[in-house]
């Protein structure tokens, strides 16, 4: 997201644009922050976590989500009442981006410490969004006790580029690492994510299980299906 894209959310009035009332739950605006609110907790064993950066960028969310109901002249519903053609606001999944999971094996390249390794897609190239769907990303969790990553690079958002950002040490003290986003990755085109992974050992091979957090906006009939791993 550039930032006159940003300017233009941020004069959006959310709430009129989704004032419709859904009885007897409340209105869009309504849902739609009930919503957020149980997509910004999420539990990993035995702890609740709640993502900052999600709860931080919650009103830019709500004005994407605004701004693609304003374009789109469709109802917002709640994920479980939702038909086919109405808009839903939901967590991402592996599945959104074609994945069944995102635990990783990096083999680093003899004599060498650190590799590139591919997120989004899981391998190389550029992961192109389906048309009316837009990913939003907020925050980054890696639940490897021993995280590898040490930076992460934006290579593409909507066609643009971003400078890699380290992954703050302070946040790498416990075996539950959480990468929390200046600003959301908001994309409704292309993604394309890298993250630098290292090892004490030259050489060797690394595992990692970096998962991006954050929602997905789309149509009812385009929510991932249940399937099974192969």
């Amino acid at each position: 997201m550039e930032l006159e894209e940003l300017k233009r959310l941020m004069a959006i009035n959310e709430k009129a644009v989704l004032s419709r009332r859904i009885d007897p739950i409340g209105t869009e605006y309504e849902v739609v922050v009930d919503a957020l609110s149980g997509i910004g907790k999420v539990r990993i064993g035995e702890r609740d976590l709640e993502l900052p950066g999600l709860a931080r960028h919650r009103d830019i969310i709500i004005k994407t989500l605004a701004e693609f109901k304003d374009k789109e002249k469709k109802n917002v519903m709640p994920l479980q009442y939702a038909k086919s053609d109405d808009i839903v606001v939901m967590a991402l999944r592996p599945q959104h981006f074609g994945l069944q999971g995102y635990a990783k094996d990096v083999a680093i390249p003899s004599g060498k410490f650190t590799a590139v390794d591919n997120i989004i897609p899981a391998t190389a190239g550029v992961f192109t969004v389906p048309d009316k769907q837009i990913f939003i990303i907020t925050d980054f969790v890696d639940v490897v006790a021993e995280s590898p990553v040490t930076a992460i690079k934006v290579e593409n958002v909507d066609g643009i580029p971003q400078y890699a950002f380290e992954v703050r040490k302070e946040l790498k003290i416990t075996d539950l690492h959480l990468i929390e986003m200046d600003y959301p990755i908001i994309a409704d085109a292309s993604i394309d994510i890298d993250a630098l992974v290292w090892s004490k050992t030259a050489g060797a091979t690394v595992s990692h299980e970096l998962t991006p957090f954050g929602v997905w906006i789309g149509y009812g009939k385009a929510v991932p299906a249940l399937r099974t791993e192969t």
